[in-house]
């Protein structure tokens, strides 16, 4: 879906290794996923993209519930905590992070009963904007 160099322009670094991918269903979703991790200028950035399908619910609702469960957490009202949510097209985006704790940036399509997603993890001042994941999502989501 996604090209390692597709990955490393926007975001920075390079892949250190091959991309690694599996597959698991559990009862309620099926997650297809692919991870590779971006290492340069002194941050690692693992990456992410995921396909996760067989909800049992829509998507777009799956979504909206997992970003106001997490926006409703009180670590994000700490001080040098930041949450920042954003539309980016067709992209629903999350920002979540705090200063020593590995963050995520996060952007997710539906795809009727699922999503998919680009999730990368870094640390919160060095995260990539939720504009660049939003337009990494969307390419992944356009070649499915």
């Amino acid at each position: 879906m996604l090209q390692v160099a597709e990955l490393e322009a926007a975001i920075g670094g390079k892949a250190s290794a091959k991309p690694s991918g599996a597959k698991q269903a559990v009862p309620g979703m099926t997650l297809d996923e692919c991870s590779v991790v971006l290492s340069g200028s002194g941050v690692t950035h693992p990456v992410s993209v995921r396909i996760v399908t067989n909800l049992g619910m829509d998507g777009a609702q799956a979504i909206a519930t997992m970003n106001m469960g997490t926006a409703r957490e009180q670590q994000w009202k700490t001080p040098g905590a930041r949450l920042e949510q954003t539309t980016v097209g067709k992209a629903t985006c999350i920002l979540t992070g705090r200063p020593s704790v590995a963050s995520n940036a996060i952007c997710r399509i539906p795809r009727g009963e699922g999503y998919v997603e680009v999730d990368v993890i870094g640390p919160v001042n060095q995260l990539p904007t939720l504009a660049t994941v939003g337009a990494l999502v969307q390419k992944a989501h356009s070649r499915l």
